[in-house]
């Protein structure tokens, strides 16, 4: 079976207010987006497929992989046509099977992932959804399922009516699709709904008329589903992925003396032993050696530490 990713960062996000396209806004001193090109590269990945249009040389710049390819969304006309864009560039065998996920969603796991490509290989599935469960499910599209309980479609909120909107189960916008029906079936889409746009949601009501196997595995961490869409997503994620940072580190074995009040980027090293004192912002590819103390109130950026070293209080680097 051959694996590739298609992943959709071609989307302004109008949103976030800002003359920065959304999915390049730096979170933990990371693009946005390459948190899931990292977590797609993790699997055993063939190709990864990066769906570009706003800022396309911004992105190109930013978000670098041997295995991973640029595909250009010139016009930006919805999820479904975005996918389509990179049919030119991928096998649509039956034995093939394609990840499509948004590029907005930095808390996505490698072992989610996993667990989703399983589950879609013993079911058999045209195409596997990952859904989770939202106590207030906002702009989620919703799950629609049968009486017993399968799947029988996905509603987009701004097209759900008032029980739809009801619904706590939610589409993650990460699939795992059979390319040959995720290719045959986008050719059948249309724009016949309140955003005019061709939407990949059609192609499971599409597999469904069809009789194909549509599959859902839940993840209880609906985390992994939120997406960037405002300044207040950008701050949230922000807050988990500083958080998860700082856990990391400690599991290593460095003493971070207060996490609520440290800020260490993703792409920062620091070796065992080493004590991060309170109000501390540490940036960049800072790397720090073992049994060094660091603070409080110490300002780091891409600065170099040798090991057994003591950084004073209010230092800045860089």
């Amino acid at each position: 079976m051959t694996l590739n990713a298609i992943i959709l960062a071609a989307g302004k996000g109008t949103r976030m207010k800002s003359d920065v396209l959304k999915v390049a806004h730096s979170v933990a001193g990371k693009p946005i987006v390459s948190y899931v090109v990292d977590t797609v590269s993790s699997l055993d990945i063939d190709q990864i497929f990066l769906v570009v249009g706003h800022q396309a040389e911004l992105l190109k710049d930013a978000v670098k992989h041997p295995k991973m390819s640029y595909v250009t969304q010139s016009e930006q006309l919805g999820t479904g046509h975005a996918v389509l864009q990179v049919a030119p560039h991928i096998s649509n065998s039956s034995d093939d099977t394609i990840i499509v996920l948004a590029g907005d969603c930095p808390l996505i796991e490698s072992n989610t992932l996993r667990d989703l490509v399983a589950s879609h290989t013993e079911s058999n599935a045209s195409v596997t959804i990952l859904t989770t469960t939202m106590d207030i499910p906002g702009t989620y599209g919703r799950i629609l399922r049968a009486k017993m309980g399968s799947i029988s479609g996905i509603r987009e909120a701004k097209d759900c009516t008032s029980d739809e909107l009801a619904i706590h189960e939610v589409n993650t916008g990460v699939y795992v699709f059979n390319a040959a029906c995720l290719f045959e079936s986008l050719a059948q889409v249309t724009t016949n709904n309140a955003q005019k746009e061709y939407y990949l949601t059609d192609v499971i009501q599409i597999l469904k008329s069809k009789g194909k196997v549509v599959s859902a595995f839940h993840t209880p961490r609906a985390d992994h589903a939120i997406g960037v869409n405002t300044r207040m997503d950008l701050a949230a994620i922000n807050k988990l992925l500083y958080r998860n940072n700082n856990l990391y580190f400690m599991h290593e074995g460095v003493s971070i003396v207060d996490p609520d009040s440290t800020f260490i980027d993703s792409t920062v090293e620091i070796g065992h032993d080493t004590i991060v004192h309170p109000f501390s912002v540490i940036h960049g590819h800072t790397k720090i050696g073992k049994g060094c103390v660091i603070g409080p109130h110490v300002y780091i950026r891409d600065g170099k530490i040798e090991s057994n070293s003591v950084i004073p209080p209010f230092t800045k680097m860089g």
